[in-house]
């Protein structure tokens, strides 16, 4: 049996950034990505049935933000198993995205398993291929929800403008033809399933939405009351460094990125300018009840 081709790691949207910022495709990049979904697993924002079973977030009510790493990685192993194992791939879709990450499944400078005719084609130029993008839920009657959409976009645009090679639109063609969507989006039922990325998520649906630019990184919030910034998410850990004589303050009308939310506690930036926006989360941690979320 051939090594299967994966990686199995979660990033958040800006780590996805960084990391296309310096990725080597090799001599042959991917032109054209194909969306699809897993359906099984499903998830509590786009579920099957109320059976929680074969939820990919099921049991995480109290875990840290490493423990549901920790365990969804398990379950996206699992996964590569049944493709390696029962399917007989060496290789599967390249990413993985759910509300919260974008998986690394199998690299990207490789051709991918996961859309039949759709996964690579050749012609007088040589090798074409896609990346497939699999979002975690069953969307037969469900849309993408909005943190998996602004994934989507940091994801789908990112990689626009790391390859420039593709463009986000789509067009009618007969099926199964590659060569025809490619250097744009297509989706797994331009090939060979019907049934997938799920009737909800049709290319009038979605490249709006993949093409509406995610202006900030993280999400912002407001801060309403003054707070502290602590090292852990306990109110009797060390205060984080900073001004103040050690602790850094955040005060009424301060807005900060954020890059986790866990157990009422935010994980955030110093307060961000009109000059730097996209300040890092990483100074500390508040207590949620310290800020609001800023829709706008």
């Amino acid at each position: 049996m051939s090594e299967f081709a994966y990686i199995g790691q979660a990033l958040t949207g800006a780590e996805f950034v960084e990391y296309l910022k310096t990725y080597d495709f090799g001599p042959i990049a991917p032109s054209f990505p194909v969306i699809h979904n897993t359906y099984s697993p499903d998830a509590s924002w786009a579920p099957i049935s109320t059976n929680q079973s074969s939820w990919w977030d099921r049991n995480e009510s109290g875990l840290s933000t490493d423990d549901i790493i920790a365990k969804r990685a398990k379950q996206l192993d699992g996964i590569m198993y049944y493709y390696r194992d029962t399917k007989g791939w060496n290789a599967g879709p390249h990413l993985f995205i759910d509300e919260k990450w974008i998986w690394l499944f199998t690299p990207m400078d490789t051709v991918g398993i996961h859309a039949a005719s759709g996964n690579s084609y050749n012609d007088a130029n040589g090798l074409h291929y896609s990346i497939g993008i699999e979002t975690v839920g069953y969307f037969e009657y469900y849309g993408w929800p909005k943190s998996m959409q602004k994934l989507l976009q940091i994801c789908i645009q990112s990689l626009k403008a790391r390859l420039g090679n593709f463009d986000i639109i789509y067009t009618e063609v007969p099926k199964n033809r590659p060569d025809l969507h490619d250097h744009q989006i297509s989706f797994h039922n331009d090939y060979n399933k019907d049934a997938c990325p799920g009737a909800v998520i049709t290319p009038a649906y979605a490249i709006p939405i993949l093409q509406k630019p995610f202006v900030y990184m993280y999400d912002r919030y407001t801060i309403h009351a003054p707070c502290s910034v602590f090292t852990a998410r306990a109110p009797d850990s060390p205060l984080a460094g900073g001004d103040d004589d050690g602790q850094t303050q955040l005060y009424p009308g301060d807005i900060v990125n954020v890059g986790d939310v866990s157990q009422g506690w935010l994980w955030t930036s110093p307060p961000v300018t009109p000059e730097n926006p996209f300040i890092k989360p990483g100074i500390g941690y508040i207590p949620a009840s310290y800020a609001k979320l800023k829709t706008k």
